[in-house]
């Protein structure tokens, strides 16, 4: 099931078929905010660097990851193999990661995620766990798989070789596993709301889309609703959550709706809310949309903009590109923001953010 990450018009017209995602309203020790809460910095009129060659041909990249500060890797589904890997100080580029049930392959990725200079795949249908060595000059790389996880899941990182965090896709009313890499479990994080459920409805997993991103120091763990204006902020070990509002409010509700196939769970009315995430050590970043999906105009919708958070959940900064991107990273050291835009044709640019990384952070 590609649809974790990727958010094109057909993503979402099965993701009503299934419903991806979740809601709730403020509980006590949430934390509600709006788009007045942020310090705006407005790059709309900058031109951004190209970094990808012109012969790198992408269709619709996604699921963007910093392998290091010169590697990168993304998935993209109409490239042959499920992976692009790109030097962007060479301009050297590889795609890697061939789809099958093979000891080096997987079927499909749920997600990508980095460590200590190596890449990580989670296995969509196979429950795989790959970590991919990367060779910076040839871009050659090396697959071992880790493990299988018993169940299927929607996303995971790992802490260790040994140890991940996963969101199951089961029945289970849990929103994240800590577990060994054999599937052992031993902890639960988060909670499943019931509030935008429509009555009689118990919540899963599988409602829940998100996409998350992991702090390098382990110590904070961000997951970013895709279709609600919910962000969970985890504290670890302990698992400790603060739940972000905002930044604007929705009135949608989780209904059931019979089918001849079944029972189906739309979001009505339908939302796309955050498309991207990723963590420093301080905080996070999120890619905010905030459109309700009303005609396929809609549909076709990506972030522009981009929000900027500490570990308190406070509101820091807002970065304005004035263009469309599939997804986004930055490379906090050199405060370089990372885009796969849309327009004139998919490609990977590059800006500089024009402040120092305490004051992104708002410290």
């Amino acid at each position: 099931m590609k649809l974790s990450f990727r958010i094109s018009a057909s993503a979402l017209c099965v993701s009503m078929l299934i419903l991806l995602s979740c809601g709730r309203d403020a509980t006590e020790g949430d934390i509600d905010y709006d788009l007045s809460a942020f310090d705006v910095i407005d790059l709309s009129d900058v031109e951004p660097e190209r970094v990808s060659p012109p012969e790198m041909m992408l269709g619709i990249p996604f699921d963007m990851c910093m392998v290091s500060d010169s590697i990168f890797a993304f998935q993209d589904d109409r490239a042959q193999k499920q992976l692009w890997l790109l030097n962007v100080n060479s301009g050297k580029f590889a795609n890697i990661l061939y789809r099958g049930n093979g000891p080096k392959e997987c079927l499909g990725v749920s997600n990508t995620w980095a460590d200590d200079g190596y890449l990580f795949v989670g296995g969509v249908r196979d429950r795989k766990i790959l970590k991919i060595a990367i060779d910076p000059d040839t871009l050659g790389s090396d697959v071992t798989c880790l493990g299988e996880i018993p169940v299927d899941f929607l996303k995971a990182v790992t802490l260790s070789d040994s140890s991940l965090i996963y969101a199951p896709f089961t029945e289970l009313e849990i929103r994240f596993l800590s577990a060994r890499m054999d599937g052992t479990t031993t902890d639960t994080l988060g909670r499943l709301p019931y509030d935008r459920l429509s009555e009689g409805l118990v919540p899963k997993n599988s409602m829940f889309q998100m996409q998350i991103a992991l702090s390098p120091d382990k110590r904070h763990m961000v997951s970013s609703n895709l279709s609600w204006n919910i962000t969970e902020i985890y504290a670890l070990p302990e698992g400790d959550v603060t739940v972000l509002n905002g930044p604007i409010k929705i009135n949608s509700k989780i209904v059931s709706v019979s089918i001849p196939l079944g029972t189906i769970y739309p979001q009505e009315p339908s939302w796309r809310m955050f498309i991207g995430v990723k963590a420093c050590n301080d905080g996070f970043a999120q890619g905010f949309v905030g459109r309700e999906l009303k005609t396929d105009e809609d549909y076709e919708k990506y972030p522009e903009t981009i929000l900027f958070f500490d570990w308190n959940g406070n509101p820091t900064k807002m970065v304005k590109l004035g263009r469309e991107m599939f997804d986004f990273t930055i490379d906090f050291a050199s405060m370089t923001l990372y885009a796969l835009t849309k327009e004139p044709e998919p490609m990977l640019v590059k800006y500089t953010i024009p402040v120092s990384y305490d004051e992104i952070m708002g410290k």
